[in-house]
């Protein structure tokens, strides 16, 4: 009984993290250009207590890419020296990757850096999707 009440609690949890979302300002490079736009970003923090950046409808977990059932990807030159593998993954998935960079609007402080895949408005960081999916990679 113990064990089931303990496995309810941290499945709620695990479920129910806190996401954080705010205004940042993010920057990336398009057409050899500078591209400066408010944007909002959510921190979703997993059960280890690892937080990534995505974008507001997956913080609440109800985008396709978090709740599509795992199968195997087929990716070739998966682990080739081009391309990063993260990057590789995320087009396999149907996305388009981005480097971008970021800061909060509210007390700015110095631009941080990640990758992110888009799928349509949704995004995750390809850290998360590496994450969730890098099992299920065939090579």
């Amino acid at each position: 009984m113990k064990t089931l009440l303990m496995a309810l609690i941290l499945t709620a949890s695990s479920k129910g993290m806190a996401q954080e979302c705010q205004d940042y300002q993010t920057k990336i490079i398009f057409d050899q250009k500078t591209v400066i736009e408010k944007e909002v970003l959510c921190k979703k923090k997993t059960a280890d207590n690892t937080v990534y950046y995505v974008s507001k409808s997956c913080a609440k977990e109800t985008c396709d890419i978090l709740v599509k059932k795992k199968s195997a990807i087929k990716i070739k030159n998966y682990t080739g020296n081009m391309g990063s593998p993260g990057f590789k993954l995320c087009f396999a998935m149907g996305g388009v990757p981005q480097i971008f960079e970021f800061q909060a609007l509210k007390n700015p402080s110095e631009w941080e850096s990640s990758e992110r895949c888009f799928f349509g408005k949704d995004f995750v960081e390809i850290s998360l999707l590496m994450r969730e999916w890098k099992g299920f990679v065939n090579r």
